[in-house]
């Protein structure tokens, strides 16, 4: 058996990946009491940003951007996924700012013919639907008034979504290196100014601190289990286990925020997550890109 067909260690990485985006949820959801969502993104992208720099150095990959468009797009997009993913973490219960976040899937397959020129079959659009009423259940809980803090979760998963198509175009002509640093440091440049405001006093609380490292340090590791799990076993296969991480950040807001999620919450959550792993089986080349999108 080669290192391409080991699935038992592939889903070992996607356990660990997925306790690394959890913890770094449940990190997020903490410190938003005292910290804005500037503050945490500057401090998430500078240390992902060090972090890809020496390994990119050590290992002498080219961080050259040679799309320049497209890169720009890219971190354009994905900032804007990851603010309005962190704005929901701090407003809305973690499994359910997560589970709306991972209809990403459906919003790549169904933007993949305008960006990519790819077909969408019709088994996409029917899965489309049944996660869209997965989604009405979640952010309309009563099917009269919309809760809007939702609606910021479903938003980064739009954005992240197509972040996803940029990445693939950029796949041709990036190391996968390259595509996760210039976000990491264009990240850091949009929301130096900002967080500018928070730094001193984050500075001045050491635990606060290493809560906001952490972060970055969780959103890496987790980067780290993606990538190893795809390299392990089909990426279709892998990815439907990438959903354990709504389990894990679901299980955080329980066991340290007393969230709990109603029946309306928690069907809508089966309709997007099993379409998505569904979906997962008809789309293969947009979970290769998921490492460099985190």
């Amino acid at each position: 058996m080669n290192d391409k067909d080991a699935p038992r260690t592939a889903v070992a990485w996607m356990l660990f990946a997925s306790f690394s985006f959890g913890s770094m949820n449940a990190l997020v959801k903490w410190t938003s009491a005292e910290v804005d969502v500037w503050t945490t993104v500057f401090v998430r992208s500078l240390v992902i940003a060090f972090a890809i720099y020496i390994i990119a150095r050590i290992a002498r990959v080219d961080l050259v951007v040679h799309d320049r468009k497209n890169m720009a797009f890219r971190c354009f997009t994905g900032l804007a996924a990851m603010i309005l993913y962190f704005s929901a973490l701090g407003l809305i219960p973690i499994g359910q700012a997560v589970t709306l976040q991972y209809t990403n899937p459906l919003f790549v397959a169904l933007l993949s013919g305008f960006f990519l020129s790819e077909r969408v079959h019709p088994q996409v659009w029917a899965l489309a639907m049944v996660s869209f009423l997965g989604i009405v259940l979640i952010v309309s809980p009563d099917l009269r008034t919309i809760e809007k803090d939702a609606l910021f979760a479903l938003g980064s998963g739009f954005f992240a979504g197509v972040a996803y198509l940029y990445v693939r175009r950029l796949k041709a002509t990036e190391e996968a290196l390259s595509i996760v640093f210039w976000f990491a440091a264009f990240s850091v440049v949009a929301t130096a100014l900002p967080a500018i405001p928070s730094i001193a006093y984050v500075i001045s609380d050491p635990i606060l601190m290493l809560a906001l490292v952490g972060i970055g340090v969780g959103a890496g590791a987790g980067q780290v289990g993606l990538t190893y799990a795809f390299h392990r076993a089909n990426a279709a296969w892998v990815s439907a286990f990438s959903y354990l991480t709504v389990i894990v950040a679901t299980a955080y807001g329980y066991l340290l925020f007393d969230e709990i999620l109603d029946t309306r919450d928690i069907i809508g959550g089966i309709m997007i997550i099993c379409s998505g792993i569904i979906l997962s089986l008809f789309q293969v080349g947009s979970t290769d890109d998921m490492a460099e999108q985190e």
